[in-house]
């Protein structure tokens, strides 16, 4: 992997691309060994087992590829489904290990941004705790132990929404532990905004945002040193359109958002209302 030093200072990524209606994800980088790209959410990194769904490395080689034929496009690491943001991909077996091999040495830059219910009151801080894994629920928990997992995470605020009761934090990642950022925050008492999964309960301010499998987590920042050119190059992500009129929703008070279309509601609840009326026609016969 060689001595894993920055040479010549930090490359920054190239001109910034533009989305076009209906993009699931855009390269911001490309050349022989790997490609960058941004997703949205609701887009799975990986394959699942019953391929239901599209998935970003499926997406990659067969627009990589040449007459019909997948390119060579391998996975380093993911995010959640339900997070957006900046992800690399390799383009042979050599540039995987070289950047696998930075992942556990923790020397890939990672930042997110992120929104927790609550008010955080600390300007700053670091969780550490070994994560392991739920055996039914999948969830990932701290354990008092060490049999798990360690997971570093650090953190800064933002910005406190104190009429609307949450916090944006910048977010940056010492090691990557799969769900980490939404464990930590919340066994800290501060879940994500848009969170399922990680609470104890379903509450109406939770349910609002999943039409569109959303949580208040971006991957903004990455940095690397390139497997070929051994320099270290980097990329940012802004705030994507859906997560900046949630913050300014927050910045005015208002708690509650929904990202759901206006069209997607009102089918919704005309289904609903069919449903109702078949329930009360049934109970009339």
């Amino acid at each position: 992997m060689g001595d894993n030093k920055r040479r010549s200072g930090p490359v920054r990524g190239g001109p910034a691309r533009r989305w076009r209606p209906g993009d699931q994800f855009l390269i911001v980088h490309r050349d022989d060994s790997v490609i960058v790209v941004e997703k949205q959410a609701s887009l799975l990194t990986v394959r699942t087992p019953t391929g239901k769904h599209p998935d970003l490395i499926g997406l990659l080689r067969d627009m990589v590829g040449t007459r019909g034929r997948q390119s060579p496009v391998l996975p380093v690491h993911r995010l959640d489904r339900v997070v957006s943001g900046l992800v690399v991909t390799a383009r042979s077996r050599s540039a995987q290990n070289h950047l696998i091999q930075q992942f556990k040495a923790h020397t890939v830059k990672r930042s997110y941004l992120a929104a927790v219910d609550g008010i955080v009151p600390d300007d700053s801080g670091t969780f550490e705790s070994h994560l392991r894994s739920a055996a039914r629920s999948l969830r990932m928990y701290s354990d008092p132990g060490e049999d798990g997992q360690l997971a570093i995470t650090h953190w800064r605020v933002l910005e406190r929404f104190e009429q609307a009761q949450a916090t944006l934090l910048e977010v940056r990642l010492e090691t990557g532990v799969r769900n980490q950022i939404r464990a930590h925050f919340s066994e800290a008492g501060f879940p994500l905004l848009g969170e399922r999964k990680y609470l104890e309960r379903e509450e109406e301010d939770y349910r609002s945002s999943q039409g569109t499998q959303r949580i208040f987590l971006h991957a903004a920042e990455l940095g690397f040193v390139h497997p070929d050119s051994e320099r270290f190059m980097e990329w940012t992500a802004a705030l994507p359109p859906e997560l900046t009129r949630w913050r300014d929703r927050l910045r005015r008070g208002e708690r509650v958002v929904s990202l759901k279309p206006v069209k997607r509601l009102k089918r919704l609840d005309e289904q609903k209302k069919k449903k109702e009326k078949k329930k009360s026609t049934k109970g009339r016969r």
